[in-house]
């Protein structure tokens, strides 16, 4: 390999310096370039300070002493029916809480079931009042679809076409052959291969 003139020593190369593989090329290099000299010298003088350094280790049961101050939360907590009953019966306050919400709800369902059996020709003129605007609402609705698409440009077509009993006939008899033939497609996908398939088992 040819060396470019005015290149120096990449970061790979320093580091084959320092492991003792640079080539002899590089190495003629290293000894007559001053700048790339000096950064090698560099880089060993803190590799060698890196592999002076003492090694420190944790003491015994470290890992044991960390897990046992740490306390992990049960996620299912806040959901649980025990920690909601712990913080409902905390205090007082809580408490009053919770029975007025308990209190309020059973004494609106009471009040209903009470009115609903006191008062059966009421819901049952409600009833009937929403199933009629209901139904005038479904009436509206299609009424309103159905003219819409007369409004359509391609409606007086569609209407003439329809009008005359031959072109009716024969577009039932193209529909119908269609779905035939697509019926009997998807019959022949759906069928299972008569014939043994090579490397089926494999």
């Amino acid at each position: 390999m040819t060396r470019p003139p005015g290149t120096h020593l990449s970061p790979d190369e320093i580091d084959s310096w320092l492991a003792g593989n640079l080539s002899a090329e590089w190495q003629h290099h290293l000894d007559h370039c001053q700048a790339c000299l000096e950064r090698a010298r560099a880089e060993r003088e803190i590799v060698d300070q890196l592999a002076g350094l003492q090694l420190m280790s944790p003491a015994s049961g470290f890992a044991d002493r960390v897990m046992a101050a740490v306390t992990l939360p049960d996620p299912f907590a806040i959901r649980s029916i025990q920690a909601t009953r712990r913080r409902l019966f905390s205090n007082r306050k809580s408490l009053a809480v919770a029975a007025s919400l308990i209190i309020l709800l059973l004494g609106s369902m009471a009040s209903s079931i009470v009115w609903t059996l006191t008062h059966p020709q009421a819901l049952a003129s409600i009833g009937h009042y929403l199933i009629s605007q209901g139904e005038q609402i479904a009436w509206l609705s299609l009424r309103g679809v159905a003219s819409n698409l007369m409004e359509q440009p391609w409606y007086s077509g569609l209407q003439s076409f329809l009008s005359n009993p031959s072109r009716l006939a024969l577009a039932s008899a193209i529909v119908s052959s269609v779905y035939l033939v697509g019926i009997m497609a998807l019959r022949r996908l759906l069928a299972l291969p008569t014939q043994q398939v090579a490397h089926a088992g494999i």
